[in-house]
């Protein structure tokens, strides 16, 4: 199953009972789909970037999860109806962890290369003094 993560702003004008509630709900539709939670970290009352809703502050929460793709589509759906959730956005980490993967073994061979060369010039270097003797 593919890794995921969720970020959620939930509107913090919302009382706490009813913001907890609606995180129940889409945690019982991951867990539903035998899915599991790896991590969930509630990073509290933040001020945001501009308003949403004519509100400049959001509470955020961010999980990680693993389920099947399926599921996303019923999280979507309640995120989308709940009058809790101001903003979300599912990011598939498979995906980025591969793109950041391949941007990583291209880098390195490109620093292998300039390595390579700089050692090549330097050796051209030494052996060309000692030509001249």
């Amino acid at each position: 199953m593919p890794l995921y993560e969720l970020g959620i702003i939930t509107d913090p004008e919302v009382p706490p009972e009813e913001e907890t509630a609606a995180l129940e709900r889409l945690e019982k539709i991951i867990t539903d789909a035998d899915g599991t939670i790896v991590d969930q970290d509630n990073r509290g009352r933040r001020q945001l970037a501009y308003p949403i809703q004519k509100k400049n502050y959001g509470v955020y929460h961010f999980w990680q999860f693993e389920v099947d793709g399926g599921v996303l589509v019923s999280l979507n759906f309640e995120m989308q109806t709940s009058d809790v959730v101001m903003r979300s956005l599912t990011l598939n980490l498979d995906r980025e962890l591969r793109r950041k993967r391949k941007g990583d073994r291209i880098a390195q061979a490109k620093a292998a290369k300039k390595a390579a060369k700089a050692v090549a010039k330097a050796a051209a270097a030494v052996e060309a003094p000692s030509e001249e003797s």
